[in-house]
């Protein structure tokens, strides 16, 4: 694969003492992650803050910084797994922790492959939420199986009756009261099919939404500016790092709230501003299924000094 080293390792430069770690910068339809070995990151932190490391959200927070670090919407800590082919932690730009990013595991999948740490086309990955499936064709067909999506309340979780759904329910917010249908992926979704919103208004009703009590843990908001049967086009307010070209969780949430609203088929394209992702949810086993790309971007190696001259 271009650009893609065949091993991430703990390096030590030339000059004086300064300790390098080496990262791939990826991404998966512009949703971009730093990702790096555990092992290294261990190995990195031991040798170079042999007084206490920082922890592992001040460490993302860090490398994530666009103008002072890496950049990146998330980290992405690739390990190892007792019941899995390999496991991952993966902590937003803002350091908060999420069990569940669509684009970032189609980035594992493409760097495990790419760095023989599986030898084979259909593998797992253990998450939070469980193990997930991954089919691996090529780098621009990768196709993660999410799983069965949670839509009861307390689970979601929202506010409100455990045993209701939230579908096609009406939220109070400043200026307006919407429609939402609330989806978890592993993560919380709020999904609104307005195509007559304003490109302005979505960041000012997305934060309120994101504040609102409703949403105990907060929540990812998609709107839906235009849409068929098999057709979305979203625009996507993430949780913990705010409008991003790509969310595939959210593109698995927008499709299940469409087959509930019966706006969308089973199977449809959901087109987000970094392209689109094809996905699925099955009427056999209950799973939502997303295939897309996991690109390379570059390779490179970042020194301790980044968490001391970060903000």
């Amino acid at each position: 694969m271009v650009g893609v080293k065949s091993e991430v390792a703990t390096t030590q430069s030339s000059d004086a003492d300064e300790v390098l770690l080496s990262f791939t910068k990826m991404q998966g339809l512009g949703n971009d992650f730093v990702v790096v070995k555990e092992e290294n990151l261990r190995a990195w932190l031991q040798r170079g803050f042999a007084g206490g490391a920082p922890s592992l959200s001040d460490i993302a927070r860090k490398v994530c910084n666009r103008n002072f670090g890496i950049g990146a919407d998330g980290l992405i800590v690739i390990s190892t797994s007792e019941s899995c082919d390999l496991g991952w932690t993966y902590i937003n730009s803002d350091g908060s922790g999420s069990v569940m990013c669509g684009n970032g595991l189609r980035c594992v999948a493409q760097w495990a492959v790419s760095n023989a740490m599986v030898n084979k086309d259909e593998f797992t990955i253990e998450t939070g939420k469980g193990p997930i499936k991954v089919k691996y064709e090529s780098s621009g067909r990768i196709t993660t199986d999410l799983g069965e999506p949670i839509l009861s309340r307390s689970q979601i979780p929202v506010g409100g009756e455990a045993s209701e759904r939230v579908v096609s329910v009406e939220l109070p917010l400043t200026m307006r009261t919407l429609e939402i249908t609330c989806v978890s992926m592993g993560n919380p979704h709020c999904v609104i099919f307005e195509p007559d919103f304003e490109e302005v208004e979505y960041g000012e009703v997305a934060v309120e939404i994101q504040c609102n009590p409703f949403f105990p843990q907060g929540v990812n908001v998609s709107f839906i500016s235009r849409y068929d049967r098999t057709h979305a086009d979203v625009v996507v307010w993430e949780r913990g790092c705010g409008p991003t070209l790509a969310c595939a969780s959210a593109a698995a949430a927008v499709l299940v709230a469409g087959v509930l609203e019966d706006k969308l088929e089973r199977r449809a394209t959901v087109k987000l501003p970094g392209g689109p992702l094809e996905v699925e949810w099955s009427d056999v086993d209950n799973h939502v299924r997303i295939t897309g790309p996991a690109v390379v971007t570059f390779t490179g190696n970042v020194s301790t000094a980044i968490l001391e001259v970060v903000p």
